[in-house]
């Protein structure tokens, strides 16, 4: 998927998780952090993508990566959410907990995506086994960005049955 799919979708997994998690918003600042570190996660598992969106910004890290893991490995799995959720219990800070936890529900929703492409996911890695979604698309095609207009769509829903109907 391309990074604005995964941005989207970063959003989409955000505010459906505010949903199912049925608690009431927070402040402000900790709505924008949870949403903020969502859609960061969202991007991060690319970081094993030198011509990613990220892996452009993070060049000689991803590089690395890419150099001693592969594409859609080791940033691609399971580690990868084990580490973000281990990430923000090193920082100290006021708004940890919603910065963690929209890592790791963004860090999901970009490897969900990717499962619904035709190369699929190593998320059992270091295992080679690849896994892909019963449903699924080819990165970039036209299938995609109809993915992404539903996938906004859902956001737009969710957010306002969130933050806008909730309030009545």
């Amino acid at each position: 998927m391309k990074s604005n799919t995964h941005l989207i979708g970063g959003v989409a997994a955000g505010a459906l998780y505010k949903t199912m998690t049925d608690l009431p918003p927070e402040t402000l600042q900790h709505e924008l952090t949870f949403f903020g570190a969502a859609v960061l996660g969202s991007l991060l598992p690319d970081l094993c993508h030198p011509g990613s969106y990220i892996g452009k910004k993070t060049s000689v890290l991803s590089k690395t990566i890419s150099k001693t893991f592969g594409h859609r490995t080791i940033t691609h799995s399971w580690i990868m959410i084990l580490l973000v959720m281990m990430l923000p219990q090193w920082i100290d800070w006021r708004y940890e907990d919603s910065f963690s936890m929209g890592l790791v529900v963004g860090v999901i929703s970009h490897i969900l995506l990717d499962a619904a492409t035709s190369r699929g996911v190593q998320i059992l890695y270091p295992l080679p086994i690849r896994f892909r979604l019963p449903f699924y698309t080819k990165t970039g095609s036209k299938t995609e960005n109809n993915m992404a207009a539903i996938i906004s769509l859902l956001a737009a829903v969710l957010m306002i049955n969130t933050y806008i109907v909730s309030l009545f």
